[in-house]
């Protein structure tokens, strides 16, 4: 099932639990409070019934009649309460809650108790003469003579917790309204979830067209970003990578297409070489076939530094750590390399710092290769007469740094990001025998990297290029 529809699915669900719970709760909360409002009217019926049943036993001085007495209080009511009670002509001394009509208040089903909890009168004739339980009873309102407590009146609601019809067609009523409403607000929600589930995975239906292009090998537009959240995070990422893989896919391409070239310049001399020698152009003599030898060994150095590169780049190089003294695999770079640059008139110097000299755990053979590497490059491109330092550095953040510094042309900004690429040479008008391969590099950024390290290149105080490698620093030497 497509998210979009899980997430519709979750919503439905959702919005059904509130609204079963919502209707619920609001269903009960509503009749509660009719009840209490029911409730409350028929108490206020019921002080008025107090009030003239007080009376009436004062005057009779018990409950004989009072059944007679309820019977006929409409009909007396209409007419005058006092001459039931005071004779012709007299005043009642009856206090009716002014909030409280004749009409309702005759209306209403009347049971009246006396004091010890016998049914004395009741207008619908059923409970006469049982006794009432106190439980019951507390609901009412007492009947009072003097300081007495003669009887206990019960109206309405009091006398029986169920609702009349009128009552409850009122509470179906409002039941039926809430429901609709909880319905309408339902549909509402469902149509807006789907609105909003179909916008948060429209994007995710893009990344997924995407991936499927990459995955078939075919290139891959970057997929819109909107937003801020994980979502965009995550179509960001994907352009990210699909972008790297583009970057990727082009410099494996440029890599087959570098190794072929270099590739095909020594086998066709070995080629050209061996024709010529059948064809009788070149004498079969030890000198041709030393030029098809050393063609040869120019081929198998250059299939030994591809394969010594792969086995760098896939993790598989093995190192044999030890913990190496930095400024004395300087001392040897410089000491190797300086024949090599007084024959150009060059100054080749170390630059040691005033402390002890730094020391690393690592292959000390690798990394005399990534110095001699860096030195051998800085000699060649250096004019006649320029300078090359070896120069230490201190960091505070746990190397240990060298840098070969040189007063050649330098590297261009533009060019440093790619240095450290295979086959990659800044003048692409030279041979590899003038300008390199562009392994050196590629090999020695790889072999600073499986130290745990990292090498930059930047500018020279000299004018020239400045290549900087760090390693983990061990700790001064003892």
């Amino acid at each position: 099932m497509k998210l979009k529809y899980r997430l519709f699915a979750l919503f439905l669900a959702a919005i059904a639990v509130g609204s079963v719970a919502s209707l619920v709760l609001v269903r009960r909360s509503t009749e509660s409070m009719f009840r209490s409002f029911v409730f409350s009217g028929d108490s206020r019926k019921a002080e008025s019934y107090a009030v003239i049943l007080a009376e009436y036993r004062a005057v009779n001085g018990d409950w004989d009649g009072v059944q007679a007495f309820l019977s006929g209080l409409p009909e007396a009511l209409t007419d005058t309460i006092d001459t039931r009670i005071y004779g012709e002509g007299s005043l009642s001394s009856v206090v009716i809650n002014p909030a409280i009509t004749l009409r309702s208040l005759v209306d209403d089903r009347v049971v009246v108790a006396d004091g010890r909890g016998i049914i004395v009168a009741d207008t619908a004739n059923t409970l006469l003469g049982t006794a009432h339980p106190e439980r019951h009873l507390s609901h009412g309102v007492p009947i009072v003579t003097g300081s007495d407590r003669a009887g206990t009146v019960l109206v309405g609601s009091m006398i029986d917790s169920s609702l009349t019809g009128t009552d409850d067609y009122f509470l179906r009523s409002v039941t039926r309204s809430i429901a609709w409403s909880t319905a309408a607000a339902a549909a509402i929600a469902l149509v807006l979830g789907l609105f909003f589930a179909s916008r948060i995975t429209r994007p995710l239906g893009s990344l997924a067209r995407a991936a499927r292009a990459v995955a078939s090998g075919e290139p891959s537009a970057p997929v819109r970003v909107s937003g801020w959240d994980e979502v965009a995070d995550l179509s960001l990422s994907f352009n990210e990578m699909t972008g790297e893989l583009r970057r990727l896919d082009a410099a494996k391409k440029q890599v087959i297409a570098d190794a072929a070239h270099e590739l095909r310049t020594p086998v066709t001399l070995i080629r050209g070489i061996v024709e010529g020698m059948i064809d009788g152009v070149f004498p079969r003599d030890d000198k041709t076939l030393e030029s098809v030898r050393e063609e040869t060994d120019r081929l198998s150095r250059l299939i030994d530094t591809l394969r010594e590169l792969e086995i760098i780049e896939s993790g598989a190089l093995s190192l044999d750590l030890e913990d190496v003294n930095l400024r004395e695999a300087a001392e040897r770079a410089c000491a190797l390399f300086a024949p090599a640059a007084e024959a150009k008139g060059i100054s080749l110097a170390l630059e040691a710092t005033a402390g002890p000299p730094p020391l690393t755990r690592g292959d000390r053979l690798r990394l005399d290769e990534v110095l001699y590497n860096l030195i051998a490059n800085a000699i060649k491109y250096t004019p006649e007469g320029g300078r090359v330092t070896v120069r230490e550095r201190e960091r505070d953040d746990g190397f240990a740094a060298l840098s070969v510094e040189d007063s050649g042309p330098g590297v261009p900004i533009e060019e440093r990001s790619r240095v450290f690429e295979r086959f990659y040479r800044i003048d692409k008008s030279r041979s590899s025998s003038t300008g390199g391969r562009g392994l050196g590099l590629a090999i020695a950024a790889q072999i600073v990297k499986a130290h745990g390290g990292d090498i930059t290149v930047g500018e020279s105080p000299l004018g020239g290029a400045s290549f900087t490698v760090a390693f983990p620093r061990l700790g001064p030497v003892s």
